[in-house]
């Protein structure tokens, strides 16, 4: 709390003052108002319209000229760790599924099992997801996509009955350090690197794209001292 300051907060609660809640073997939750509810999929989305809305263009291949930000996930990682010839990183799969469920207005995401249960406006819960740090598909839904759902809904029966809507795969970056990975591509000048965000990637990013245009477009450096590129060198 004494990060958090004024922001949020974190308290123990009973399982009977949330309306939406896994079981739990002493009757107590822990609740904060930090952490937030968000659907991957339309905020990519809406970020892609807004960059074609604004005049932006979005294509699948570009030159390697001018100005050039590496945010090349995680087989990204394994070209640096070539490139520098020392691990830099790599991937860390993960399985995920969402679910047909109502929820009340408003219900929290669950954190219960190591799994993240995340109900979304729609009328789906998300969940996920593996982590598998071997894999030879980095799109392919497996059993452990199976054992994870049958971990959520012993978590929260509530679930029971659900129909599976969606089930997908994909790979997380991890880079050595586990931090993302900002800064200039040392010894190649105009190039820089955005990677590594692994597990926080998602939620840092406005940040990190922040960070990077203050760097790139004004040569400002914002950088946080753990995020820095060569801490990985």
């Amino acid at each position: 709390m004494a990060v958090w300051g004024d922001s949020a907060t974190w308290r123990i609660v009973p399982c009977g003052s949330v309306a939406w809640a896994p079981s739990s073997p002493t009757g107590l939750l822990a609740h904060d108002t930090l952490s937030a509810r968000l659907d991957p999929v339309r905020a990519i989305e809406a970020v892609t319209c807004a960059i074609r809305s604004s005049g932006g263009e979005i294509v699948a291949e570009a030159a390697d000229e001018g100005t050039v930000v590496w945010a090349t996930g995680w087989q990204g990682l394994r070209h640096f760790s070539s490139v520098f010839g020392r691990a830099v990183g790599s991937g860390v799969k993960g399985q995920a599924l969402t679910l047909r469920a109502a929820t009340p207005e408003n219900a929290p995401q669950i954190f219960v099992d190591g799994l993240h249960i995340v109900p979304h406006s729609d009328g789906t819960v998300a969940i996920g997801s593996t982590s598998e740090n071997t894999f030879v598909d980095p799109a392919a839904t497996d059993g452990l996509l199976d054992d994870l759902l049958d971990r959520a809904l012993a978590a929260l029966p509530v679930l029971h009955g659900a129909p599976v809507v969606r089930r997908w795969a994909g790979v997380r970056p991890r880079a050595r350090t586990r931090a993302p990975l900002l800064g200039p591509w040392p010894g190649r000048p105009g190039h820089f690197i955005a990677n590594g965000g692994f597990k926080i990637g998602f939620g840092v990013a406005p940040k990190v794209a922040q960070v990077m245009v203050d760097l790139v477009l004004d040569r400002r450096d914002t950088i946080p001292e753990d995020f820095r590129v060569e801490n990985s060198l």
